[in-house]
């Protein structure tokens, strides 16, 4: 199947959904944005660490800067024991602009906000809850529960950790709990805390985290026996990227269905082996008891080093071009 009509349907106006429909819209596609809530502006969410290929990423779709500036541009970051001493560091600023992106720091919000300037006022359609689909050999129907169908070639699902789009696919499923307790929050004085910093503090079964945010802000984030999911930092980064991948291959002449699978072997050959680091990393902080904390110790200063740069790395390297 060609993109005939070359129009793409993209459930959820978050991070992936918002970046999919301007990188969509700018290599020619006719990308619709639909979104469940009644507002589009938003000050509500947490925090992020763009890395390398986040911020790659946002300078593909003309916003790298907007988000420096209002942002904060990380040059360090440290793994120490609770006494502060360094067992890991990775100096971010110069590697960042040897790829020619610096990380930042940046809340949910700010973010999200800028991508919603740049999508227009009339960027996404708002109230429109995704109901089901059906799909035939020219394309996707994508009902909502006000009654509305629209008729698409693709439809993309962007709408979270509890998709409809996913269930209608693959059926419902309860989300798996990974085993930990998560707290965060944005302190709204810098209480000290060393600019361009971004530290985490390793403890028994635990750790604390925390970075700058700019305007005097920090962001600071404690994880009591995690094993899974953000260990690395990649969730929104990764999403950026996807968006720009994704319209990378729809843009080419193959078919649709043989663009799809071109960017799931793109990405999955990234994807996949970050997420399975995450989960080491995880299991490894989440040591306790007597060993648990000098063993996790052991792995930060002997292997971390040798391991963390290149993980780090790993989106920007396919991302930029560069070899593995």
């Amino acid at each position: 199947m060609r993109i005939g009509n070359r129009r793409i349907l993209i459930i959820g106006a978050g991070i992936g959904g918002s970046a999919a429909a301007l990188a969509l819209r700018r290599a020619g596609l006719e990308a619709e944005l639909y979104e469940a809530r009644s507002r589009k502006g938003t000050q509500y969410g947490g925090c992020y660490v763009l890395w390398y290929a986040g911020v790659l990423s946002l300078a593909r779709l003309g916003l790298a800067e907007k988000a420096y500036a209002c942002g904060h541009q990380l040059a360090r970051l440290e793994m120490c024991d609770t006494r502060g001493r360094v067992f890991n560091s990775v100096d971010m600023e110069t590697r960042g602009r040897s790829l020619g992106a610096v990380p930042i720091a940046i809340r949910r919000a700010d973010l999200l906000n800028i991508l919603y300037d740049e999508l227009g006022p009339d960027g996404l359609a708002l109230n429109s809850t995704f109901r089901g689909m059906s799909e035939d050999s020219r394309g996707v129907t994508a009902t909502f529960t006000d009654g509305r169908t629209e008729r698409g070639a693709i439809l993309v699902g962007a709408d979270g950790l509890d998709s409809r789009v996913r269930a209608h696919l693959h059926g419902l499923e309860p989300a798996r709990y990974p085993g930990y307790a998560h707290w965060s929050g944005i302190a709204e004085t810098d209480a000290g805390a060393p600019a361009r910093l971004f530290r985490i503090l390793h403890g028994n079964g635990a750790r604390f985290a925390f970075f700058h945010l700019g305007g005097g802000r920090v962001c600071w984030w404690c994880v009591r026996n995690a094993a899974m999911t953000f260990n690395l930092g990649q969730g929104a980064g990764t999403s950026l990227t996807d968006a720009v991948t994704l319209a990378d291959h729809l843009a080419g002449s193959i078919g649709a269905i043989s663009a799809i699978r071109a960017y799931e072997r793109a990405r999955r050959s990234v994807t996949l082996p970050l997420m399975v680091a995450s989960r080491r990393v995880g299991e490894s902080a989440s040591w306790g008891g007597l060993l648990g904390p000098a063993l996790n110790a052991a792995v930060l200063r002997r292997i971390g080093p040798k391991v963390t740069g290149p993980l780090l790395e790993l989106d920007a390297r396919s991302h930029a071009g560069l070899s593995h």
